[in-house]
Parts: C-alpha cells; structure tokens; sequence
C-alpha cells in the first residue's frame, strides 16, 4: 500500500525541470547544437589521429562556428523569459 502511494504521488508530482522540448523550436535547435559543440570540444585530443582531428574539426565548423552568434542573439529574443536566459547562460563556449 505504501508503495502504491508514493508512486502515485510521483506521477501527480509537478517537474521543475524543464526539458528541452519544453523551450521555442528556434532555441531549442540551438540548445542541441550547442550541447554538441560542448561534445565535441571535450572530445579534441592532440594525441588523436590525424584523421580524427579532421574530422572533430569539420563537424566544429559545421556546428560551431556562429555558436557565439546564436547566443547572443537568443539572449536579446528572449530576454524576458527567464528559464532560456537561465540555460543560455549556463554555455561557456
């Protein structure tokens, strides 16, 4: 019974974590984009084989390069809604 009731209670319970879905398609996309530039960067190793190297550095080019851009410019679109500003934020890039 007791066991009963706590899953109960967790599938009323409210998420305060918002996931990615939750957010605009256009920040969304960015979202994503930006956790793959995060990916990718801890991925680079000097020691790698050349051919990984390139490879690392042709999708960086791909995905990252206006990663900075992108930022910004979500950062003015939404400056009013507090949780994108919060994960915006939350890129070092």
């Amino acid at each position: 019974m007791v066991c009963f009731v706590f899953l109960y209670c967790m599938n009323i319970s409210p998420v305060s974590a918002k996931t990615e879905g939750d957010f605009p398609d256009d920040v969304s996309v960015f979202f994503h984009d930006a956790d793959i530039c995060q990916y990718l960067a801890g991925e680079w190793d000097s020691n790698l084989p050349p051919k990984r190297k390139n490879e690392l550095s042709d999708e960086m080019n791909k995905v990252c390069s206006n990663i900075h851009e992108r930022q910004e410019y979500f950062e003015k679109k939404y400056v009013r809604n507090k949780s994108i500003i919060r994960k915006l934020k939350s890129y070092e890039f």
